[in-house]
C-alpha cells in the first residue's frame, strides 16, 4: 500500500514539474543551453535606447548575463561584474546584462542610476531570451567565445573579479 501511494505521489510530481516547464515557456519545449552549444542568437533594446544583436559581437569574447532588480543575489552581484565592466578586462570582453525585469525600463533605469552603474543593460521583460536559453532562475551567465560557442554556464551569484574568475576570462580573451 505504502509502495503504491509513492508510486503516485512521485507521478503527480512528475507531471507537476513538465506541466510547470511547460507553462513557463508558453507550451514550448524548454532548451537548457549548455557549454559546447552555439549561443542563442537574440536581439533585444539597450536601456539607452539601441537596439543589440548578439551576432553584432562575433569575433568578440561577450557575457550573457540574465539577472533582475528584485534578485537579492543579483543585487548583491552586481557591483562586481561593474568593477569588470570598468576594468582593463572589460575593454576587451563584452558585457550584456540583460534585465528580466517586468517594469523594463523604468524599475532597471532607476536601479542602475541610483547606484552609478555604467554598465550596459538590455531589457527583456517578457524573459522571451532568458527562456531561449533555458534561464529559470536568476542570476546565470554564459559566457560566449569569439564563434558564438558558450564556453562557460555560471549558475547563481558570482564574485567577477575573484581570481577564479578573472583567471576563466582571461583564458577566454588569450584564444
Amino acid at each position: 500500500m505504502k509502495k503504491n501511494a509513492l508510486i503516485i505521489v512521485i507521478a503527480v510530481l512528475a507531471v507537476v514539474g513538465v506541466l510547470f516547464l511547460f507553462g513557463q515557456n508558453g507550451g514550448q519545449r524548454v532548451r537548457i543551453v549548455q557549454e559546447g552549444d552555439r549561443a542563442p542568437e537574440f536581439q533585444l533594446p539597450s536601456l539607452d535606447g539601441r537596439t543589440v544583436n548578439l551576432s553584432s559581437y562575433r569575433g568578440k569574447v561577450v557575457m550573457v548575463h540574465f539577472w533582475a532588480t528584485w534578485c537579492p543575489p543579483c543585487v548583491e552581484e552586481i557591483p562586481t561584474l561593474e568593477r569588470l565592466y570598468r576594468s582593463s578586462f572589460g575593454k576587451d570582453l563584452e558585457i550584456l546584462a540583460v534585465s528580466v525585469d517586468e517594469g523594463g525600463a523604468g524599475a532597471v533605469g532607476q536601479f542602475m542610476q541610483k547606484n552609478r552603474f555604467a554598465l550596459p543593460v538590455l531589457l527583456n521583460p517578457d524573459q522571451s531570451v532568458s527562456r531561449s536559453y533555458g534561464t529559470l532562475k536568476f542570476p546565470e551567465t554564459y559566457l560566449v567565445d569569439r564563434e558564438g560557442i558558450v564556453r562557460r554556464k555560471i549558475i547563481g551569484a558570482a564574485d567577477w573579479m575573484s581570481p577564479a574568475a578573472q583567471l576563466v576570462i582571461q583564458a577566454m580573451l588569450e584564444k
